[in-house]
């Protein structure tokens, strides 16, 4: 599994993706994982994942921010134990957080990942004011 700081130095294929912290990998993740394995097997893609350091509410709402399950390199061995290719780390400060949604699809997403397949959860917000 290849591990990149960042995304403009990372994907230079194009490739499958799902975002999101991932923290202690319950059943929803694997079952996300599992999901993101099969389309980039069928497509032919690197399965990648698309995470941030620190989790987005420890800058955004500290006082509410979840309690750590695993540290950056637990969460780095559980991804790579289910079978991912790539993940790429996010420093999540204030200038990531106030990309806009476009930016957000257009520089990180198209531009620096290369995104041909994408998977989200439910929950999943982007961009300045989510």
């Amino acid at each position: 599994m290849r591990v990149y700081r960042g995304t403009r130095d990372g994907a230079k294929a194009p490739v499958a993706l799902t975002i999101g912290n991932f923290d202690g990998i319950h059943l929803g993740h694997q079952a996300m994982l599992q999901r993101l394995r099969e389309a980039a097997l069928r497509d032919g893609l690197p399965a990648a994942i698309l995470t941030f350091e620190p989790h987005p509410r420890e800058l955004v709402t500290p006082a509410s921010a979840p309690a750590r399950l695993t540290s950056i390199r637990e969460k780095l061995e559980l991804l790579k134990s289910h079978g991912i290719d790539q993940v790429h780390v996010v420093r999540f400060n204030r200038a990531f957080a106030s990309l806009s949604p476009q930016q957000f699809i257009q520089d990180i997403l198209v531009k620096d990942l290369k995104i041909r397949w994408l998977l989200v959860g439910d929950d999943f917000r982007f961009g300045a004011q989510r």
